[in-house]
């Protein structure tokens, strides 16, 4: 693991939720960065993980989270004894959950950033049941958002149009999140945009990175296979990596306030019938009351030499 900058304070105390799918076929590979990312983190104190469904049922993500957090989580100080399965599908929102009774403990015991990198079930859930441990949630860093009018669209030629993932699964989980006025800061899916990972990267993560480098490079070699050839792009999208990012090194990420609020369409013009879209602008546009978030847009130049670092756990010569 890579040292803090001279200067950095204490560790950040966070919560990971997480949805991990790496190593099933045609399933997103990048919880599995981020989980790794942060365990060679020592920015971050990590008091629990809790899981989600989103990439997969609840049954998958749950074995693949622990399954991580048994291999790799022992230098960060993580057990599966502090992996905690949450809510199975979107209509459980307001269950009680192993989840939400660990999260409601590690609140009550001391304030925590909540790095949401699945649906926000689990989140909505646990303040729906107590709404009085809002204010001990110092930050939610929220993987998801859209720029007004912007379609999410990889490759040259390639038309498909990927959703918001996070928040299209639970978009009334994400209503609760926002009313509950918490901090928040938004790495939406276009950020990934910017700095996909290249074959040649993930090559060097499996040659240099040890056992988790070379966890990492076997169980995504067919993830970067799909968005090369699939989604005609250069590398693999690590969307959940910049959460983390934003966690240990928030100045290696370009930000400006925005207001944030649901909608039917990608623009504003449209009939408001369903909240499709997590929009978030830099004027408060529309007929529908917004709250103020931190937008990332794009990362600096540093920031993918430091993603690198940390996946493999030593500094990237590139």
């Amino acid at each position: 693991m890579t040292a803090p900058p001279p200067g950095t304070t204490a560790p950040l105390d966070v919560w990971i939720d997480t949805d991990p799918s790496i190593g099933i076929p045609c399933h997103e590979a990048d919880d599995g960065f981020a989980l790794i990312q942060a365990f060679h983190s020592l920015e971050l104190r990590i008091r629990g993980i809790s899981v989600s469904y989103g990439n997969a049922p609840l049954a998958k993500t749950a074995r693949i989270a622990r399954g991580i957090v048994e291999q790799f989580g022992g230098p960060a100080g993580v057990s599966p004894a502090r992996v905690f399965a949450g809510s199975p599908s979107r209509p459980d929102l307001g269950d009680a959950t192993a989840a939400t009774k660990a999260l409601r403990a590690a609140l009550e015991a001391r304030p925590l950033t909540y790095l949401a990198l699945a649906p926000l079930t689990n989140l909505a859930t646990l303040l729906t049941l107590h709404p009085e441990l809002a204010r001990r949630v110092e930050r939610i860093i929220f993987v998801g958002a859209r720029t007004p009018g912007r379609r999410f669209t990889v490759g040259r030629w390639n038309p498909y149009e990927f959703t918001d993932g996070n928040y299209h699964k639970d978009n009334r989980a994400a209503g609760v999140v926002l009313r509950a006025g918490i901090p928040l800061t938004l790495t939406p899916v276009e950020l990934a945009l910017h700095l996909p990972l290249r074959p040649a990267e993930l090559r060097w993560i499996g040659q240099e990175g040890g056992a988790a480098g070379q966890f990492l490079a076997r169980q995504a070699n067919l993830w970067m296979w799909l968005w090369r050839l699939g989604f005609l792009t250069g590398g693999g999208m690590i969307f959940d990596s910049f959460a983390v990012l934003a966690a240990t090194h928030p100045h290696l990420l370009e930000t400006e306030r925005r207001f944030v609020t649901q909608h039917h369409a990608l623009d504003w013009g449209a009939p408001e019938e369903h909240h499709k879209y997590l929009l978030a602008s830099k004027s408060p546009l529309g007929r529908k009351p917004a709250r103020e978030a931190e937008f990332c847009y794009a990362p600096k130049p540093e920031a993918r030499a430091v993603i690198l670092e940390r996946l493999a756990g030593k500094p990237y010569p590139g």
